[in-house]
């Protein structure tokens, strides 16, 4: 069970010790919706073979160990 999977089981479980039965909708709506994001770009780092430094890339498609990166809010551009 990953954190965000915690957290959607404790907001359930908590449901009937909140205050405000739309924050507790609210919260849960907004675990619910990062649990479904997908990622936007991945981050790995390699090692530089000729300098041996560290290099690190960020790639808009999936790579072998890459931490994935996610959009967590909504930019609008005009």
């Amino acid at each position: 069970m990953n954190k965000l999977d915690l957290i959607i089981d404790a907001l359930e479980k908590a449901k009937d010790g909140w205050q405000s039965f739309d924050e507790y909708e609210k919260a849960l709506a907004a675990a619910r919706e990062l649990k479904a994001l997908k990622p936007v770009a991945w981050v790995t780092t390699e090692q530089f073979a000729s300098t041996a430094h560290n290099v690190t890339k960020v790639t808009l498609h999936q790579e072998n160990n890459g931490i994935p990166l996610y959009a967590l809010d909504e930019v609008k551009h005009d």
